[in-house]
């Protein structure tokens, strides 16, 4: 499914704005937004996550409509919003100021032009202030990165970024379990899954101002490995479990190599031990593709009964 934009002036934007005590830097941002000129029509949404300084204040004295999540993380905030947002693209932004919206106009122009379906602003293709991102952070997305253009055969170069447009049926369509931070993982992936056009745009990246960063590197860093690899299965169930059996049948090459020289060498097989390890690991490897065959078999499957029930 690609949604072809209407590139007339009627066409809807919404800057999305998930927040928890940004009032350092949400003033700015608002202003930001609403200084910006673009064509189309141009609104703000900020939904609060119990901001308990002056971020909701701020935002009322802007004129600008706050909405209080149900849920917790930033997940939820944003699947709440896009549910109750008007545009025809929301744009999801975070509220600390390390995003530029002098961006926007060429995020947007992908999806205004028909050449994208999700538009990423990718902070490693643009410039990034120096100590914007820890080393830790640097490394996790290199992995996550690569785990996902192996997985779906994509360029990913940020899948990390909170920066990103997208057609609200679009999201709409995606399913996304996630509820804190690994949303944008799972955002991507699920896009890439589904066939839409994913693209990314250079994007300039700041330090926060005057904020504590939220980011756990050590706890989100395992949410997200563990939403990567969720998907991942789900997304391509035999390149999955192919890899799980390749390494079984390698690993069980160790044991059942010494078995092979001692059967060549003497004759006879002496260590039993050994042999049986082997034999463990090959069939442990058969069962794991058979799995795999099974799993992409119910994919295909759940994958065809989407294409038909869109078709209705």
């Amino acid at each position: 499914m690609t949604f072809k934009a209407d590139t007339g002036q009627d066409l809807n934007v919404e800057v999305i704005i998930p927040t928890l005590n940004e009032e350092k830097t949400i003033g700015e941002l608002i202003k930001s937004v609403n200084q910006l000129k673009i064509p189309q029509k141009l609104s703000i949404l900020v939904i609060d996550g119990g901001s308990n300084d002056k971020t909701v204040e701020i935002c009322k004295e802007l004129n600008i409509p706050v909405v209080r999540q149900k849920g917790l993380g930033k997940g939820n905030a944003m699947k709440e919003a896009a549910q109750i947002s008007n545009g025809d693209i929301i744009v999801f932004v975070d509220g600390d100021g390390t995003y530029s919206i002098s961006d926007l106009p060429n995020i947007l122009q992908p999806l205004i032009e028909n050449k994208a379906d999700m538009v990423v602003g990718s902070r490693v293709l643009g410039k990034r202030e120096k100590g914007s991102i820890s080393i830790m952070n640097t490394m996790g997305n290199k992995i996550f990165n690569k785990t996902i253009n192996f997985a779906m055969k994509s360029k990913v170069t940020d899948s990390l970024t909170g920066y990103r447009a997208i057609w609200r049926e679009l999201f709409n369509d995606l399913i996304l379990f996630s509820s804190n931070f690994e949303i944008e993982v799972e955002m991507t992936i699920e896009a890439l899954g589904k066939g839409y056009r994913v693209t990314e745009i250079p994007i300039k990246y700041g330090t926060r101002k005057g904020t504590i960063t939220k980011l756990d590197p050590m706890g989100d860093g395992f949410k997200i490995a563990r939403t990567l690899l969720f998907i991942s299965m789900n997304m391509n169930p035999l390149k999955f479990f192919s890899l799980i059996t390749l390494g079984f049948l390698v690993i069980g090459m160790i044991p059942g190599s010494q078995v092979i020289f001692e059967k060549i060498t003497t004759g006879e097989i002496e260590s039993f031990p050994s042999a049986i390890l082997s034999v463990l690991f090959f069939v442990t490897g058969t069962l794991s593709f058979v799995v795999g065959l099974l799993s992409e078999l119910v994919v295909r499957s759940r994958r065809r009964l989407e294409y038909l029930m869109s078709k209705r």
